[in-house]
């Protein structure tokens, strides 16, 4: 019961400081809608963990803890490949900006 009160106070912490940020300008409508969506399904999840069971065994996993468990290592798993493609393109392309630079603004020592 304290975890399920924990997860409930961080997940309305997380939707807070996810729509602090929106009205920053620092996410999009998008986002603030994705995360938003998330954390009510977190908090969901933690008010009726027995309806992950359902789902659970309806996919073939055994327990709905552990199906979570293989959701979130997935989407990690998937974050993680986006992320070191988009930063491995963003080097290639702040390569090719510096040898630009570098030709057209030749230095003379």
């Amino acid at each position: 019961m304290m975890f399920q009160f924990f997860l409930i106070l961080f997940s309305a912490y997380a939707i807070g400081r996810s729509f602090k940020q929106y009205s920053r300008k620092q996410v999009s409508k998008y986002w603030i809608v994705v995360w938003s969506v998330l954390w009510f399904v977190v908090m969901g999840v933690a008010l009726m963990p027995q309806a992950t069971d359902r789902v659970a065994a309806f996919v073939g996993v055994g327990r709905g803890a552990d199906l979570l468990v293989y959701l979130a290592v997935t989407f990690l798993l998937y974050a993680v490949l986006r992320l070191m493609t988009r930063q491995q393109k963003m080097s290639e392309e702040i390569t090719e900006l510096v040898r630009k630079i570098a030709v057209d603004h030749p230095e003379k020592k």
